[in-house]
């Protein structure tokens, strides 16, 4: 019974993709590395994009001579679409930039092929892959998930993936934020706040104003210019009720950075001084060794709260330059400012060494990466 209610859920998947799907009629091309997920690569700033074919795994693109092969040998799973497609196209490794797509974690051994995952986006304690980690990652997972290459974060999600995926685990950092370095000399000594709005989810941007407030407040005391990065920049429609959300509080008093054509790091790279709520942004910069401060003031109850700084792992509420709380605490706020402002150099280096491992690890121009895919270029 059990056998037969999982063959029908993985035909109704797998009938579900094909009708919501473009249509390819061409073979994929025989090719060096196979991406699953088209949806985000960052690998090209170190691949060809001629040596990499896209399996795409959200339904986006369905090839059907590979369609045709699977429904020929009664093969209906999309991870039998998946194995088919691999074959053909012959791949020396195969990679992904999502690490919570639980079918890539099956691929190395049914296919053959190695594989090579990155971390994508910090993880929370509230987390579907987290707090369902039972569904996720049945009871001897291990003994069914295997990945070569594990490009991850920080130690405390290496424990997490350790306990249920077999593998080559690197602490790397983010993959993206690898891709440059901070230039000490040439930052403006002013501060940039990174915005948490959002346009649909309230208890997102909670109190994210009130941070704001007293942060330009600070700035404004210690003759520091106070900048916000919005979420928004690259779109004018949502830009104008972010900006305004702000404004209500600070009263037109205060500077957004609204370049467009640069990324997010290349903008925080000019900046000494670095805040946030909470922030994957922040912590890589934190990683690459930026002044940041992580300021959280929400409710309990809110589920942000458990992306709060160092939560997944296992920090202090409190800590040399972040806090949180759930009621106004101007206090903290100052002691976190003073700490990110005014401590010498070689201390802020000494004292939050610790805290970066933890954190966010750090690998400029992604070298262990790098040194993974040299032989698979090479063949």
């Amino acid at each position: 019974m059990k056998f037969l209610k999982s063959f029908f859920f993985s035909l109704k998947v797998f009938f579900t993709y094909i009708l919501k799907s473009k249509w390819r009629v061409k073979l994929p091309k025989k090719n060096k590395f196979i991406l699953v997920d088209g949806d985000y690569n960052p690998f090209l700033k170190y691949i060809k994009k001629k040596d990499i074919t896209i399996l795409y795994r959200r339904g986006e693109e369905i090839n059907l001579i590979i369609l045709f092969k699977c429904l020929f040998k009664l093969k209906f799973s999309v991870l039998d679409y998946c194995d088919e497609f691999i074959k053909h196209v012959s791949p020396k490794l195969i990679l992904t930039a999502f690490d919570y797509h639980t079918i890539f974690y099956k691929l190395s051994k049914k296919t053959g092929i190695k594989t090579l995952m990155l971390q994508k986006g910090q993880r929370g304690n509230t987390e579907g892959i987290v707090t369902n980690s039972n569904y996720y990652f049945p009871k001897n997972s291990k003994k069914k998930f295997y990945v070569d290459y594990i490009l991850l974060f920080n130690s405390a999600v290496r424990k997490f993936y350790s306990k249920r995926i077999k593998g080559n685990f690197f602490e790397i950092g983010s993959f993206e934020n690898n891709f440059s370095k901070i230039n000490f000399k040439k930052q403006k000594k002013e501060i940039v706040f990174i915005s948490n709005y959002s346009d649909s989810i309230n208890n997102k941007c909670e109190n994210e104003d009130t941070v704001a407030f007293y942060l330009n407040k600070l700035a404004k005391k210690n003759n520091i210019r106070f900048n916000i990065l919005p979420r928004y920049r690259k779109n004018p429609k949502i830009l104008i009720r972010e900006k305004n959300f702000y404004n209500k509080i600070l009263k037109n008093n205060l500077k957004f950075i609204l370049e467009r054509k640069k990324t997010s790091y290349e903008l925080l790279l000019n900046y000494k001084f670095i805040f946030s709520t909470y922030s994957t942004l922040a912590n890589e910069f934190l990683g690459k060794g930026a002044r940041v401060g992580f300021i959280m003031f929400k409710y309990p109850k809110n589920p942000i709260f458990a992306y709060r700084f160092g939560a997944f792992s296992k920090l202090k509420i409190k800590g040399l330059f972040w806090t949180c709380f759930s009621k106004l605490n101007i206090k903290e706020i100052n002691r976190v400012f003073n700490f990110v402002v005014k401590t010498e150099q070689k201390a802020w280096n000494t004292k939050t060494e610790i805290f970066k491992k933890k954190i966010m690890s750090f690998d400029y121009d992604n070298k262990q990466f790098k040194s993974i895919i040299k032989n698979f270029s090479k063949q």
